[in-house]
């Protein structure tokens, strides 16, 4: 079910609610990592394993809990801020509530907002503002009464209660038999039957193929002007050498997927030496650097990939039917060898097939052909002469 609503004010809007809600978590974790369990600023700051709030008794003031099994059925007079594995609040909080666990219910009338992120997420109490819930299941029971906005992201959502507001979130499952006093705005996730129902069409993937041969020739005509020899020489060496730029393009993408491990791998023993020497800025430092060279990385490849391979192995082929020579049939050679090669990834069953072997002998021919013009008229001086 979808009403009309502003992306971005709905965006903006969220984030002023979960904004804060992420800065008093971190705020929570911090203190509760540097306290020992028990009590710390005169029962401002609890922690254990077990945390209980007795009936009867009230705090004044905001209380910030950390714990294995946190239980609140007093009263909180001000903000109530819990972290912990299974959180039960039966009590009343006058301020907010800003929650985060495994399993949490909340049944207890909260005066404020209530954000919360958890695996299993029962509110059934009444909430004198919004309602901001993440997790993967979250029901709202018919006794709960939202005095204001609800948003979600879940992977399964029940409304039962009262929304006095509006309502806008996700959830692969939603289910309404509550009431919205405002906009409704939730996006379901579709089922499989419905996925199949919206598959693109033949027409719509002869289209996108289109626009997808449309690139590649615009990126390989610019290669063409400016360096020739980027699609050239792939294409020559994809002609002499195919089976070798087959193996080479095979160990790129394999020695692909090992560089990448290794610069994790790498950036983690050096910022847990680094941790442990406290050399706090060189921890940063390292991170952000082979951030950054994951993201070159990717790029090139991507690169290479998408444009690269299918621009080379197009030119070889389209050097079987034009006769090189001038530029303008080398601009006729590689249209029309990009074309066929855009054409075969539609054939079905085998059209992603192919399209994987372009890619291979693309990247090989590619690697080899970035071999030093020197080593070439090496290799050309010892051919014997008559």
């Amino acid at each position: 079910m979808r009403r009309n609503a502003t992306p971005d004010r709905n965006r903006a809007r969220r984030w002023r609610i979960v904004g804060p809600a992420l800065v008093a978590f971190l705020v929570v974790i911090s203190a509760s990592a540097a306290m020992a369990q028990g009590t710390e600023l005169g029962g401002k700051i609890r922690g254990g394993d077990q945390v209980t709030v007795s009936a009867g008794e009230t705090v004044e003031g905001d209380l910030y809990v950390t714990g294995g099994i946190v239980r609140v059925d007093g009263t909180v007079a001000g903000d109530l801020l819990v972290f912990g594995g299974q959180i039960d609040v039966t009590g009343e909080v006058t301020g907010d509530l800003m929650v985060a666990g495994g399993t949490i219910d909340i049944s207890g009338p909260v005066g404020g907002d209530i954000r919360v992120a958890g695996g299993q997420i029962s509110v059934a109490g009444v909430v004198g503002e919004d309602l901001v819930a993440a997790g993967g299941q979250v029901t709202l029971a018919s006794s709960a009464d939202v005095g204001e906005d609800l948003v979600f992201g879940t992977g399964s959502m029940t409304l039962n209660g009262n929304v006095a507001g509006d309502v806008l979130g996700s959830a692969d499952n939603y289910t309404k038999q509550g009431t919205v006093g405002g906009t409704e705005n939730v996006t379901v996730a579709q089922t499989e039957t419905e996925a199949e129902q919206v598959a693109p069409t033949a027409a719509d993937r002869i289209l996108g193929a289109l626009r997808r041969w449309v690139s590649i020739l615009a990126v390989a005509a610019l290669a063409l002007w400016l360096a020739p020899r980027l699609i050239e020489k792939p294409a020559d060496t994809l002609r002499r050498r195919p089976l070798a730029s087959l193996g080479v393009g095979v160990l790129v993408l394999a020695g692909f997927v090992v560089l990448v491990g290794a610069l994790i791998l790498v950036a983690v023993l050096l910022a847990i030496v680094f941790g442990l020497l406290t050399l706090g800025d060189l921890v940063g430092t390292v991170i952000f650097t082979v951030i950054v060279a994951l993201v070159l990385l990717f790029f090139v490849l991507y690169l290479a990939v998408v444009y690269g391979a299918p621009a080379g192995v197009g030119m070889a082929l389209g050097n079987l039917v034009v006769a090189t020579g001038t530029r303008a049939r080398r601009w006729w050679s590689t249209a029309l060898g990009t074309f066929v090669v855009v054409a075969v990834t539609l054939i079905p069953v085998v059209g992603g097939l192919l399209a994987f072997l372009v890619v291979l002998f693309g990247l090989g021919a590619l690697i080899l052909g970035l071999r030093p013009v020197r080593e070439t008229q090496r290799d050309e001086d010892v051919l014997p002469t008559t």
